[in-house]
């Protein structure tokens, strides 16, 4: 009877180790790491990292080497519609000083809509290679989850593209719930 006992006590004991473990949804930061696999451009996305608040969903990109003056932009994609495929929204910039940047609807991986007038904002960390990007919920419609995809774009010699998907090739990290 002993041995029934102390094996209950541990399956019941296992079994609520694992729903007390929290799952991705409800996570509010996930950091998603990228190969370096883009040698041609000194922008190669390392990794991107995620967190979604009860304000606002930011994206921390890092990369090789982020120069003020360089022919790179970044495309940061937001996906909140679980239902549909794809992003809703994308947030394009430069990545040398003086761009500017935007945020917009998205269909078909496009930006397919006016400049949104609403909260966001880009910032260019040269001296940590981070390129910082912040979209308001209230941007994005409150979603009750979110999550990212980050795309850079260098024309490293003015005429070829080097393209770097992070975490994937019009892949997303998981989603993130805010908090």
């Amino acid at each position: 009877m002993k041995h029934t006992t102390t094996g209950l006590g541990l399956a019941l004991a296992s079994a609520l180790a694992v729903l007390t473990v929290p799952t991705a949804a409800h996570a509010t930061t996930q950091t998603l790491p990228d190969a370096a696999e883009t040698p041609e451009s000194r922008t190669d996305v390392l990794a991107t990292t995620v967190r979604h608040s009860t304000t606002q969903v930011v994206a921390r990109v890092r990369f090789d080497d982020l120069r003020r003056r360089n022919n790179a932009g970044l495309s940061t994609y937001v996906d909140v519609d679980r239902g549909r495929r794809g992003p809703e929204y994308v947030l394009n910039t430069g990545l040398s000083a003086g761009t500017d940047y935007q945020l917009a609807r998205v269909r078909r991986w496009q930006a397919s809509s006016t400049p949104l007038q609403c909260e966001h904002s880009v910032r260019l960390r040269w001296r940590t290679e981070v390129a910082v990007v912040r979209i308001s919920r209230d941007c994005l419609r409150d979603p009750s989850s979110a999550r990212v995809s980050v795309l850079m774009t260098d024309l490293y010699d003015g005429v070829h593209a080097v393209v770097d998907w992070s975490p994937g090739t019009r892949r997303f990290g998981t989603w993130l719930a805010p908090s």
